[in-house]
């Protein structure tokens, strides 16, 4: 029997919602302010910061209520509910290999690097 993740898909959603309306309403101020477009000064939201607010709502309404989006989010969380998570003691292993090889790579990269601009300027002063 599969488990319904109905209060972790709704604090994602939410979660999606907020970032959605920052962004909209980064993207409006924006337009707003290249276009020199008049704003609402004695209400108490601008007009771009209402205009993002109403797209964000419908829109989380919409996918809220759309039976296919909720349905793939809840076999996502389902998914996700069977990986094996690393204990922090593994992460911290893992992270400090990546650190060592990034070192590794990158004095590698510094070597051709060095090489290839000596032979460079060489053939340049000929």
């Amino acid at each position: 029997m599969e488990k319904n993740y109905r209060k972790w898909i709704d604090l994602g959603l939410g979660l999606a919602a907020i970032a959605l309306w920052f962004l909209l309403r980064q993207l409006f101020q924006q337009v707003w302010e290249i276009f020199r477009l008049p704003l609402m000064e004695n209400f108490f939201i601008q007009t771009p910061g209402l205009i993002s607010l109403l797209i964000t709502v419908v829109a989380f309404i919409l996918v809220r209520r759309s039976l296919k989006i909720y349905g793939f989010l809840n076999e996502v969380a389902i998914e996700l509910a069977k990986v094996t998570w690393p204990t922090s003691q593994e992460t911290i292993a893992s992270t400090g290999v990546i650190l060592v090889m990034v070192g590794i790579a990158s004095m590698i990269m510094f070597g051709f690097d060095a090489l290839w601009g000596t032979f460079t300027r060489s053939l340049l002063s000929l």
